[in-house]
């Protein structure tokens, strides 16, 4: 086989150098091809992620307002178990005091009302007696019992001898009741 050469050397030259340009523009365009294929992918991921990041900050701060109102109900139902049993603990009942109050009330004294002060330990009775007389019983009965340490009935309810009303403040001794 015999090969005829009909272009020139320097021809030649610019053809080899021409195809050598078309395969590095048709590489770089392949690389600036893939290079914005990678670029619009990332960007789509870059906004994928962003919406999720933003979804959960969102569904976070729900969780934490929602877990905030059940904090707040358990810390309010926290006080009240607190207090109750801050109550149980001072619990002292009143029954035995009612009962031994009674108890030493003469027939023809009228008690219209009994206040407890726990802190205190006292007791605050108002009431009505028929006649002096029964008021002093009263007021001997209240010296008598060992579970009061001491009272004071104002002279004033001591002033008239029939229908007088009274206040006596009783000073309780926790130990004996």
């Amino acid at each position: 086989m015999i090969t005829i050469n009909l272009i020139p050397k320097e021809q030649k030259e610019v053809l080899k150098s021409a195809k050598a340009f078309r395969l590095a523009r048709e590489a770089v365009l392949l690389l600036f091809v893939f290079a914005a294929a990678a670029a619009i992918m990332l960007l789509l991921s870059r906004y994928f992620l962003e919406y999720q990041l933003a979804d959960l900050y969102e569904r976070n701060a729900a969780n934490i307002r929602s877990n905030e109102a059940i904090n707040m109900r358990i810390s309010h139902i926290n006080s009240k178990i607190s207090s109750a049993e801050a109550i149980q603990k001072n619990f002292q009942p009143l029954l035995p005091i009612i009962s031994k109050t009674s108890s030493i009330t003469p027939p023809n004294v009228k008690i219209d009302q009994i206040r407890f002060f726990r802190q205190q330990a006292t007791l605050e009775i108002s009431g009505s007696s028929k006649t002096r007389t029964d008021l002093l019983e009263f007021k001997g009965k209240l010296e008598q019992a060992e579970w009061i340490k001491s009272f004071d009935l104002p002279l004033n309810s001591l002033i008239d001898k029939e229908g007088n009303k009274f206040t006596i403040k009783i000073f309780l001794d926790p130990a004996k009741l």
